[in-house]
């Protein structure tokens, strides 16, 4: 019998060593980093994902999404649009490394705004206002490259003058 015990527990412990290691090794074996930018709030959240479990999320202000609370703009329920996926660890080598999905320039065109209307020194603020609030109707119910075509016609409006 006791032989027979001594399997078990050794086959027992295998197992729990087996479950550890999966649990702190796969992350940085098959893990993947997404980001979702909120379309109503301006915000960015980061979630990294093995196996189906997230084992770190994180939401950060952005830019935009300050000048909002700044200008006095009502939170609204988040709408998280993805923008970004990455590999992470070993995998990176097997799969894509970096995919950019749909919404992948927003967070880049929404700084963009957000720094452009703070280089606006000698505009009244309620014409700031009134930019950041068509911007935001824009980001909330435009398409990707709407968008992008307005941030880009800003750039070309700056530079020209």
């Amino acid at each position: 019998m006791k032989t027979r015990t001594k399997i078990i527990v050794g086959v027992f412990l295998t197992v729990i060593v087996a479950v550890i290691v999966v649990v702190f090794a796969c992350p940085q074996v098959a893990a993947t980093r997404n980001s979702y930018f909120d379309t109503t709030n301006g915000r960015l959240k980061v979630q990294c994902v093995s196996f189906g479990r997230i084992y770190q999320e994180s939401v950060e202000e952005t830019e935009y999404s300050k000048l909002l609370k700044k200008f006095g703009f009502e939170e609204l329920p988040a709408d998280w649009k993805p923008a970004n996926s990455a590999e992470l660890g070993i995998r990176r080598l097997l799969e894509t490394q970096h995919v950019h999905h749909q919404y992948g320039k927003l967070p880049t065109d929404a700084t963009t705004f957000a720094d452009w209307l703070e280089l606006q020194e000698k505009m009244p603020q309620e014409e700031k206002r009134e930019h950041l609030n068509k911007f935001r109707t824009l980001v909330r119910e435009g398409t990707p490259e709407k968008i992008h075509e307005y941030v880009m016609g800003l750039q070309q409006n700056a530079a020209s003058n």
